[in-house]
């Protein structure tokens, strides 16, 4: 598997795969004619938008690619509180469970580690997702606040927001 920084090639696969994860990850828990509906054409704008600026020191793109294309990738930002948000974790549906998702935290985790010393790492997911949450648990992240977002169509989704330490990134990342 091989792990690279993200380019402005990967916009449509990352949008097509970002698409796919929540309509595989969210069934039943967002309503099922926005998954269907306007969601695809909305996650091509943002990674084409993404990936249309020149790559920062504030923004990390991580692509995981297998002989059959895009794995699984990861996109981490600076937030203006001085936390590294991880605002996408994502891998191929038929992929899970394959230690593609652990090898791109552990990646995420050294970015940050290496780039924002010192800093808390974060991610926000929902609270019925169940997977995902155990999976973020395993890697050492610690449920540290929940609220309630308003998502399309006005529904309300209650969220978890897991943390990592500046402590534990350095141990996640040589795990």
């Amino acid at each position: 598997m091989e792990i690279r920084p993200g380019t402005t090639a990967d916009a449509d696969p990352i949008a097509a795969l970002h698409t796919a994860s929540w309509q595989t990850a969210y069934a039943g828990i967002m309503p099922g004619a926005y998954l269907d509906g306007p969601l695809p054409d909305e996650h091509l704008a943002l990674w084409r938008a993404r990936l249309s600026r020149p790559p920062g020191g504030d923004t990390c793109l991580l692509v995981a690619g297998d002989g059959d294309g895009l794995a699984g990738f990861a996109y981490l930002c600076l937030r203006p509180d001085g936390r590294v948000l991880l605002d996408n974790l994502h891998v191929r549906p038929a992929l899970k469970r394959s230690g593609i998702g652990s090898l791109l935290v552990r990646r995420a985790c050294g970015w940050v580690a290496a780039d924002h010393p010192g800093r808390v790492l974060f991610l926000e997911v929902l609270r019925d997702n169940a997977p995902a949450r155990a999976f973020y648990e395993r890697m050492g992240g610690v449920p540290s606040k929940e609220f309630v977002e308003k998502a399309a169509g006005g529904v309300e989704l209650d969220v978890v927001e897991y943390t990592w330490d500046p402590s534990v990134l350095a141990a996640v990342r040589g795990a």
